[in-house]
């Protein structure tokens, strides 16, 4: 039998990570997944938990430090895929210090430490666009940081520290930026879900400044092929965008959706003031990973609202109130 390579997933019950375990367990990796929570339920859960090639740890990259390490440590992996943060934009007005926390402080603990390693690995740092700010035309990889909120500017300290500690030959890495992620097992508090279900409940659907703000939405299991491709062939120290081509604002995002369901979107929407800070606009370039790894998506945005919508409705009855709101956890 060949010796399975290993990989730590750090953020493992996170909507994007769910998607690369199930895509790494069937590639035949060994992963072991940490994560401050608990594994999630079956219905957010996108892989089969019981796996023999899986193996999971409840730790907090905030109070676990010492046990993360030494879990590295004993497991050596040749990959580890960070996607460990504070995620949500709006709510980070509300307690920036646990952002600050969490994706500056505790993630450059670990990168300093890991720097210190006497064997290598390499490490796939997930970010994101929100760090360049409202951007009105494609953004391409060097474009300058204009962060605007604070979970952006929390982002950008670790993104730069990874930077200095490649510069110095500390530490190897690759940074990705998605667009909008989406599709099946994602949390029921973000856009297209939570549309969805919105609908089957008949309950009204509030859309921050009238869902004028515009995206590129992408199916997270393009973004997980495309992770893959960069964790095995990405150079060192390079940032790569992941995206589709077709932007589209919230509000026809959720007209669309209403059509496929066939529910008036006057009845479902309530508008309400824009989010402070919020970014209007923002679309990835991804002719970077077209041409170096001859990746595309595979899923447009029509189908993956199909799955999507077909997720919802098989999962209906066991959705709890609980699910319908994001829950903040320090």
């Amino acid at each position: 039998m060949p010796i399975l390579k290993k990989i730590l997933v750090i953020g493992s019950n996170s909507f994007s990570s769910n998607s690369l375990i199930k895509l790494l367990l069937k590639k035949r990796y060994f992963v072991c997944g940490l994560s401050r929570s608990k594994l999630n339920e079956k219905k957010f859960l996108a892989f089969n938990s019981r796996h023999k090639n899986f193996s999971f740890k409840k730790l907090d990259i905030n109070k676990n430090h010492i046990s993360i390490m030494r879990t590295i440590k004993k497991l050596k992996p040749s990959y580890i895929v960070n996607f460990a943060s504070q995620s949500m934009v709006g709510q980070s007005w509300e307690n920036p210090l646990d952002w600050f926390y969490t994706n500056s402080f505790s993630t450059i603990r670990l990168y300093q430490e890991i720097s210190k390693l006497k064997f290598k690995i390499k490490i796939i740092h997930i970010s994101t666009p929100e760090v360049y700010g409202n951007i009105k035309k494609k953004t391409i990889e060097n474009t300058f940081y204009n962060p605007n909120t604070p979970y952006a500017v929390s982002r950008v300290t670790a993104d730069q520290f990874l930077k200095i500690l490649c510069d110095r030959k500390k530490i190897n890495y690759c940074l990705i930026r998605s667009s909008n992620v989406y599709g099946e097992y994602q949390r029921l508090y973000r856009i297209i879900p939570k549309t969805i279900y919105c609908i089957l409940k008949k309950k009204r659907l509030k859309l921050d400044g009238g869902g004028k703000s515009s995206r590129n939405f992408i199916h997270i299991d393009d973004v997980s092929d495309a992770t893959y491709e960069i964790m095995k062939k990405g150079k060192n120290g390079e940032i790569y965008h992941i995206s589709s081509n077709h932007v589209i604002s919230i509000r026809d995002l959720v007209r669309n959706i209403c059509k496929k369901m066939n529910y008036n979107f006057d009845q479902l929407v309530k508008f309400s003031p824009e989010r402070v800070g919020k970014d209007k606009f923002y679309s990835l370039s991804n002719k970077k990973i077209r041409k170096e790894f001859k990746w595309k998506p595979k899923i447009n945005l029509d189908e993956g609202l199909d799955k999507c919508i077909s997720w919802v409705k098989i999962n209906l009855n066991s959705f709890s109130k609980s699910d319908e709101k994001y829950q903040h956890k320090k």
